[in-house]
């Protein structure tokens, strides 16, 4: 069993990771990065009738859960999908999940 410290951080890490994931415009950033790759905030704000603060907002809470990262080039922020950790956090989920008692 892990040390509550770590469960507790492992369940702070989950929930900040769902919450990231369960807006319908982060899930679509999410998608066009996993589908274009790289792309800069400008790219990426085309993609919906929304403003660049609006999707740097966005962009912020992904990163904040990992589920992005991001590297500055000049005036552009480019940002990218972390695929591995966003799969292993969803495995991880499915994981425990289907170790619980289902109540019967």
């Amino acid at each position: 069993m892990k040390s509550n410290s770590k469960a507790v951080d492992d369940f702070k890490h989950t929930t900040s990771f769902l919450a990231a994931l369960g807006d319908p415009i982060r899930l679509q950033i999410i998608r066009f990065l996993g589908q274009k790759g790289q792309s800069n905030v400008k790219d990426i704000a085309e993609q919906f009738d929304l403003s660049r603060p609006a999707i740097s907002h966005h962009l912020k809470i992904l990163k904040m859960a990992a589920a992005v990262d991001s590297r500055k080039a000049g005036q552009e922020v480019y940002y990218w999908l972390q695929r591995e950790h966003v799969v292993s956090t969803l495995q991880q989920i499915a994981e425990d999940t289907s170790q619980m008692r289902n109540g019967q």
